[in-house]
């Protein structure tokens, strides 16, 4: 039988603080729909606040930090837009080592409007303009980009797509 949902998927959401909260409840609602596991990764400990436009937004409870998060004990990673915290993640080594790994892996990440120029500047052979000329949505690889304004129907029908793809090989993600 052919798996068309996520379910018993565990996918990690990186955040910091500022991140767009819309973007992340939305996206949280479409998992939770597709019967994941969520877990919120973040360099904070017990809550990372979002962000609604120039406010803060509500605090959310982080599962595990970024220091403890190995990628292998994850089917796919999220990465949701918001400058603030993309500025925080840039800066952080945890956030780069979990990103090259699945990267190097060819695991699932779904990227949110700018947060593709974050995994850009991990990976200089991802060319942000090919992607993003696309339309709403681009790929490369198993590399999921859309739009700050994309439907969370597209989203989600791309994403699971993305996410039920055949791998081949083991993975050994760091």
């Amino acid at each position: 039988m052919t798996k068309t949902t996520l379910s018993g998927q565990k996918i990690a959401i990186m955040v910091a603080t500022g991140f767009e909260e819309k973007n992340f409840v939305e996206i949280q609602r479409m998992l939770i729909g597709q019967n994941a596991q969520l877990r919120v990764i973040s360099a904070s400990t017990g809550l990372v606040q979002g962000r609604t436009g120039t406010q803060l937004g509500m605090s959310y409870p982080v599962d595990s930090q970024l220091s403890e998060t190995l990628a292998v004990d994850y089917d796919a990673l999220i990465i949701p837009s918001g400058e603030m915290h993309l500025e925080m993640l840039a800066e952080e080594l945890h956030a780069a080592r979990i990103i090259k790994a699945f990267l190097r892996e060819n695991m699932p990440i779904l990227v949110q409007g700018d947060a593709l120029n974050l995994i850009s500047e991990i990976d200089t052979a991802i060319q942000t303009e090919l992607i993003r000329d696309k339309g709403e949505t681009g790929r490369h690889n198993r590399l999921l980009w859309v739009d700050d304004e994309t439907s969370i129907t597209i989203i989600t029908r791309d994403f699971v797509a993305v996410c039920l793809e055949e791998q081949n090989g083991d993975s050994a993600a760091a």
